[in-house]
């Protein structure tokens, strides 16, 4: 029998392409179910961190787990896998967890990122000791609240009115020790509450006052100098 040299190599040729083929789409196919296992990991991994870290009132709360390294090889479990963590790492801002099929040895441990959100009144622009703060000097952003310091505001109704007692750099978060709701030299009123009767008049403020505060302030009639407490932008009240 005569070999046709031709056909050979066209039938060669044809044969490559069938197994180049067959190996990129055998390849293609276990990166995506890899891809799928390693999605399912993260996924459960996230889920486990959501129902076990301590409570919060915020209910502003991002958690993403790190992407796992498309190199690692995850082995079929005939059982669903599980998670786990130690109550310290869930106090954590990233959070260790233990992925793991129960019924054989698999495991991996994966970092999980848990950011809180929260409101927080901040300037618009930079601005100079004495300013009384308005409607249009602030605004609300959401922030890290692992990244606060201090006592900050989420509403704005809390400080419009108040006078900064420093400069402050555009999109800083008013903080409680930046502003006085009432400060030195305010004049104020003065609210006293006696057997159901509310009483006003009206003082001079001896010291700085946040809300809350006690202060001495100065009762312009009887010129008595008496402690109050600060309620909102200039106004104080006396326990009578």
């Amino acid at each position: 029998m005569k070999l046709n040299m031709k056909n050979l190599a066209d039938f060669m040729k044809t044969l490559k392409k069938i197994l180049f083929f067959s190996f990129i789409t055998t390849n293609v196919a276990q990166a995506q179910a890899n891809n799928s296992a390693h999605l399912m990991v993260q996924d459960i991994a996230e889920s486990y961190v959501a129902a076990n870290i301590p409570f919060t009132e915020s209910g502003e709360i991002s958690i993403k787990s790190k992407t796992l390294d498309s190199r690692i090889n995850i082995p079929a479990c005939p059982v669903a896998l599980e998670a786990q963590s130690s109550p310290e790492s869930l106090r954590q801002s990233n959070v260790t967890v233990r992925v793991y099929c129960p019924s054989n040895n698999w495991f991996h441990y994966l970092n999980v990122k848990v950011t809180e959100m929260q409101d927080v009144v901040v300037v618009n622009d930079s601005l100079s000791p004495g300013t009384i703060i308005g409607s249009d000097d602030i605004k609300l952003v959401k922030i890290d609240r692992k990244r606060l310091r201090g006592g900050t505001f989420t509403s704005a109704e809390d400080v419009i009115g108040a006078r900064l007692k420093r400069r402050i750099r555009m999109g800083t978060p008013l903080s409680s020790g930046m502003l006085c709701y009432v400060c030195k030299g305010d004049a104020i009123v003065i609210t006293a509450s006696l057997s159901g009767l509310e009483i006003k008049t009206s003082g001079i403020a001896q010291q700085d006052g946040n809300i809350g505060q006690t202060i001495m302030v100065k009762n312009k009639r009887s010129k008595k100098i008496i402690d109050a407490q600060v309620t909102s932008v200039k106004h104080v009240q006396v326990n009578i």
